[in-house]
């Protein structure tokens, strides 16, 4: 039964608990190395991913409420009019398999930046180093005494930046220097929906791909590592070992005969595609990370599921020769849209 459903036994599934709790401790420099003491061996078994060793991205929480960066999430169609005191600046991210980057682009102020960031950085903190360089440009050029709108087609880092809440190391810097660019200057922060005509967004959004196929500079990972890449990282290892526990278990011949590997249901509420929340049709849809390059070829940057369902015949066909979205049902007299990854 645990093979059918993919429920790792209990002892495994106590160590990969354990692991990403000694993980999360470390990071957060709370974790006690007692010498000798056997629950110092789960964070040892961690560092079997050499990469882990770089510590990831979190933080203790920050409770943040002195903003002085205006954030909205809804478009303004004269973001592109004309307006001589305000400058543009349009961000993007992008991760391929060949590894991510981050564009930022700005006609008013002649900057066209693009960064590689490896393959150990997700998708939101590529949007998020977007934002973090359109900073570091706006201080570096002196810039005094302006409005300036900072475009981001990223609903996801622009809520995590409205967050009074922070627990992410990147997060928190992006935060600092949208600070410090606000002491000379009047910032908004919008967002704006992806692959919509905008010429400065296709622009930023063309500098992202060339980072993303570039290669980091210098050693990985170029980021923290997101803790996400921790969890599914130490539920792969999870996997692997549950295989390798039922292969080598003593009977059921017949059983490992019919499933020679585990590839079962899962009742983690975690999304697949990113494992960061939880897997609902609305995060698959409008935020989840893992089919980002998906939505935005197919859907762009949808707002909420009734502007997807605006579209919902294209979307289906679009579904029936895209394997990453199996199945989409539309109900429409409650507005609904189920999906199967």
């Amino acid at each position: 039964m645990e093979v059918m459903l993919n429920l790792p036994p209990l002892h495994l599934h106590i160590q990969q608990e354990a692991s990403l709790s000694a993980v999360r401790l470390r990071t957060l420099n709370i974790w006690s190395n007692i010498t000798g003491a056997l629950h110092t061996t789960c964070l040892e078994k961690v560092y079997e991913f050499p990469v882990l060793r770089a510590g990831t991205d979190r933080i203790h929480k920050q409770a943040i409420f002195d903003k002085r960066y205006k954030i909205q999430l809804y478009e303004d169609d004269n973001y592109e009019g004309l307006n001589p005191r305000e400058l543009r600046i349009f961000t993007d991210g992008s991760k391929t398999d060949s590894g991510s980057g981050s564009g930022t682009f700005s006609e008013d102020l002649n900057m066209s930046i693009t960064t590689p960031l490896g393959s150990h950085s997700s998708v939101f903190q590529a949007e998020c180093m977007g934002i973090i360089n359109a900073a570091a440009a706006i201080t570096a050029r002196k810039v005094v005494g302006f409005s300036i709108r900072i475009l981001s087609d990223s609903r996801a880092v622009l809520m995590a930046l409205k967050s009074h809440i922070v627990t992410s190391k990147l997060i928190h810097e992006c935060h600092e220097r949208l600070m410090e660019v606000c002491q000379n200057n009047k910032i908004t922060l919008q967002w704006i929906k992806g692959h919509s005509g905008s010429r400065g967004n296709d622009a930023a959004d063309e500098l992202a791909r060339q980072g993303s196929g570039a290669g980091a500079i210098g050693p990985e990972p170029a980021l923290p590592i997101p803790f996400s890449k921790v969890r599914s990282m130490l539920l792969a290892r999870t996997g692997k070992l549950h295989t390798e526990h039922w292969l080598n278990q003593t009977g059921c011949r017949q059983a490992k005969q019919a499933m020679p590997s585990i590839n079962g249901v899962t009742d983690s509420p975690l999304c697949r595609g990113c494992m960061e929340k939880e897997e609902t049709a609305s995060h698959v849809v409008l935020e989840c990370s893992g089919v980002a390059p998906y939505r935005a070829k197919h859907l762009g940057s949808p707002r909420d599921l009734p502007e997807v369902l605006l579209n919902i015949k294209a979307l289906a066909e679009t579904a029936r020769v895209q394997p990453a979205l199996k199945t989409i049902q539309a109900v429409n007299d409650q507005r609904i849209l189920c999906v199967s990854i």
